[in-house]
């Protein structure tokens, strides 16, 4: 390769990299606000991209009345409850071990 080429070719790699570095940088920014699942991020990201995102398609909250619907409080006490449920089932089912422990924490003159 001559000069003109070899300074062609090296021209064409830095505008590679660097539409490749704003794609990345893009893309963790989508995925950082919430827009893009990971799962399935080239097609929200190619709707993304093409102008002609759909509110279906967006992940994020952009206004309150999403934000209102997604922070309920009924799904709030559903989920805290089921938490309940799952620390209270995990008490039950390993309840020998953790009473085993728990006797091993006591002083010997208590432990009796």
């Amino acid at each position: 390769m001559n000069l003109q080429q070899n300074r062609e070719e090296a021209r064409r790699r830095r505008l590679v990299n660097r539409s490749v570095a704003q794609h990345r940088q893009l893309y963790f920014e989508d995925v950082r606000r919430g827009v893009v699942n990971v799962g399935s991020a080239s097609v929200r990201r190619s709707l993304r991209v093409a102008g002609r995102v759909d509110d279906r398609f967006d992940g994020g909250f952009d206004s309150a009345q999403d934000h209102d619907r997604a922070d309920h409080s009924a799904m709030t006490l559903i989920v805290k409850g089921g938490i309940v449920l799952t620390m209270l089932g995990m008490l039950v089912q390993f309840r020998e071990p953790l009473l085993a422990a728990a006797v091993a924490l006591l002083p010997s003159g208590l432990a009796g």
